[in-house]
């Protein structure tokens, strides 16, 4: 497998542009946090971020009060932003445009003010493209990290001119794993984060999601990250740290992952959190791309049998076979209905916690790739997904006991 190059960073000073992100705030108040938060340095955006216990994580989704506005292409929670991608099936770039989820990656950018990180399996859009050489040319420090083969060496790929325009692309060069994390980090504020590649693909032929957060504690951990993928850490060897591991956003408990490398702060690594997760369930709903783990199979297997787990699930057609244990148990798992690519990573659980990310279910992703996973605690957002969750199980086919060759 090949992999690129990397090139030397580039530093840049900013023109204090306003940040603007979907109508979140208002002008004026835009205008009186900046001042408090980049003047003053008073954190006015989070006031009630607290890290919450790493020993004893509390479900504490069921009680929050979190209200979701309906906006074009997802809900606005007022310190969040959750988009699902609206498939569209057509490879015309030129006339198919301005769909939601890529609006709002070129509203954050717009707004940055000082710094703009990307970490980009792979990237082929051009006009988030055109939004980061806009931030550039006005000041503001662009970095960008990509993975060698699906990132620089894709024939598709528009980061040759982020490079031509002077921003640092660096790659995780010639290795036997991934890149694979789709994450921004904006003004050490903002962080956009989920299943979905910053591609025309990924943003108008396939099933994907993803949130902006604004959380200083979480664009904390993401900013540590990126500066490690950014010197050229990649994988396993990365360091596990984690600045805050959990913490609460107005109210809601987010736990941070970053693998290959586990999480050496609490000692979990995300395929053991889940597990335990999925061990103290009532209820699961799963959409997978792929899903190979048994050790996360097998038990759900057991406890759907004795009836003491709820579980449907939905996978990619061209993975099916991967969950046929599952199939043939006589679990409620359907193969997708999305001619192109069914790429959620998402677990429901127990209507109230929501596990997202890069994270494909699989060996690899443990143990080799650059992934990112949120655990949201939060029955508005869990909501949001179960509502995804039924309209694409409603496309979703049952795989025929013909097909499925159970023995």
């Amino acid at each position: 497998m090949s992999k690129s190059r990397s090139t030397n960073t580039k530093k840049r000073t900013s023109n204090g542009q306003r940040v603007t992100i979907g109508g979140v705030s208002g002008i004026v108040i835009v205008v009186i946090v900046i001042v408090a938060q980049y003047v003053l340095g008073i954190d006015v955006l989070n006031t009630d971020d607290t890290t919450a216990p790493t020993s004893a994580p509390v479900n504490i989704g069921g009680s929050t009060t979190t209200t979701l506005t309906a906006i074009p292409g997802g809900y606005d929670g007022g310190w969040f932003q959750l988009y699902f991608t609206q498939p569209i099936n057509t490879e015309d770039e030129s006339r198919f445009t301005g769909a939601p989820i890529e609006n709002a990656i070129i509203a954050a950018i717009d707004g940055a003010q000082k710094t703009v990180d990307m970490a980009a399996f792979e990237f082929n859009s051009q006009p988030i493209t055109d939004a980061l050489i806009r931030a550039d040319d006005r000041g503001v420090q662009v970095r960008v990290v990509t993975d060698g083969e699906y990132g620089l060496e894709d024939p598709e790929t528009t980061l040759d001119q982020l490079e031509d325009a002077g921003i640092t692309v660096n790659s995780d060069g010639n290795r036997n794993a991934y890149m694979h994390d789709k994450f921004f980090v904006i003004d050490g504020l903002y962080v956009w984060t989920g299943s979905t590649n910053i591609t025309h693909n990924g943003m108008y032929n396939n099933n994907n999601n993803a949130i902006l957060i604004r959380s200083t504690q979480l664009a904390q951990n993401y900013t540590d990250e990126f500066n490690e993928l950014f010197a050229g850490q990649f994988g396993a060897s990365s360091p596990g740290e984690i600045p805050n591991p959990d913490i609460v956003v107005n109210g809601t408990q987010i736990e941070t992952f970053f693998e290959a490398e586990g999480n050496a702060s609490n000692g979990h690594d995300l395929p053991t959190r889940l597990a335990e997760l999925l061990d103290e369930a009532h209820t699961v709903r799963f959409m997978a791309f792929v899903l190979t783990r048994t050790d996360l199979m097998d038990p759900m297997i057991e406890r759907a049998a004795s009836g003491d787990l709820d579980v449907m699930g939905i996978v990619e057609r061209s993975q099916r076979s991967y969950t046929k244990s599952m199939m043939c148990a006589g679990l409620q798992v359907r193969q997708d209905g999305n001619p192109d690519v069914f790429h959620h990573k998402v677990f429901i659980i127990d209507d109230d916690i929501v596990v997202m990310g890069s994270f494909n279910f699989s060996k690899s992703a443990a143990d080799n790739n650059d992934e990112n996973v949120l655990i949201i605690h939060n029955a508005a957002i869990a909501s949001a997904y179960l509502q995804e969750f039924q309209t694409r199980w409603n496309e979703a086919t049952v795989v025929s006991a013909s097909d499925l060759n159970c023995s």
